[in-house]
Parts: structure tokens; C-alpha cells; sequence
């Protein structure tokens, strides 16, 4: 089975537009309210697994200095997803939703959910 966060990660980091700003699984250990670096951090949060079809949901983060720059790097973010079906074996992606998604410390921060519609064959897979 094909890991939809790393594919979303590694297609996020191939957009030289969307730097300085890097897509990984989690923070950086140096993030906090104070840091002016903007980043995104992608997570998988359900969708259903199929023999044939994986349709994973996930939710994609934008931080930066000030939530117009978060919220800025979260349509980025959104224009480079609407073409990931631009991989072979992506079929499909929903933007659900991009929404102002402030965490308690007071880091500005965007959140996309979105699904992916992934062409799996798990008979072929080791």
C-alpha cells in the first residue's frame, strides 16, 4: 500500500513556489509561536482502504509568521494538490475545505482537508 502522506509530502517539496516553506509528517524540532519560518505538515486522519482503491483523508497545515501569510501558503498549497493527479496512480483529489485553524499557543495556522482517490493493488505489493 502506497503511504499517502509521503506522497503528498514529496509531491508539496517538488514546488520550487512554494519555498521557503517545506512539507514534512511533523514539526520541526525549532518551531514555536515565536518562529517567523513557515512550514506544512500533512497527517492522514481516516479514509477507506479497498483491494483495488485507497481514498485517504487527509489534513494538510499551513504555519507561518501571520495568519494572511498561513493563510496565503494554504491556497499555494490547495493550487499545487489540484494537480497531483499529474502522479500516475493518483485518480482523484477533493478539496474539502481550507479553513483558519489557530492552535492554542498562538501560531497562525491554515488547515486543507482533502481526499485523495490512490489506485492500489494490494495482491501485487510485498
Amino acid at each position: 500500500m502506497m503511504n499517502a502522506e509521503k506522497l503528498v509530502v514529496d509531491w508539496l517539496n517538488t514546488d520550487p513556489g512554494l519555498r521557503p516553506a517545506t512539507a514534512s509528517l511533523s514539526m520541526p524540532p525549532d518551531a514555536s509561536s515565536t518562529s517567523p519560518t513557515a512550514y506544512i505538515t500533512v497527517e492522514r486522519t481516516g479514509g477507506p482502504e479497498s483491494p483495488f482503491v485507497s481514498r485517504p483523508l487527509l489534513a494538510i497545515q499551513t504555519w507561518a509568521a501571520s495568519r494572511w501569510k498561513a493563510s496565503h501558503l494554504a491556497v499555494d498549497v490547495a493550487r499545487r494538490l489540484r494537480h497531483i493527479t499529474e502522479i500516475d496512480e493518483v485518480a482523484d483529489v477533493d478539496i474539502l475545505s481550507i479553513t483558519d485553524f489557530p492552535p492554542p499557543d498562538g501560531r497562525s495556522r491554515y488547515q486543507i482537508t482533502c481526499q485523495l482517490t490512490i489506485k492500489t493493488n494490494y495482491e501485487s505489493e510485498p
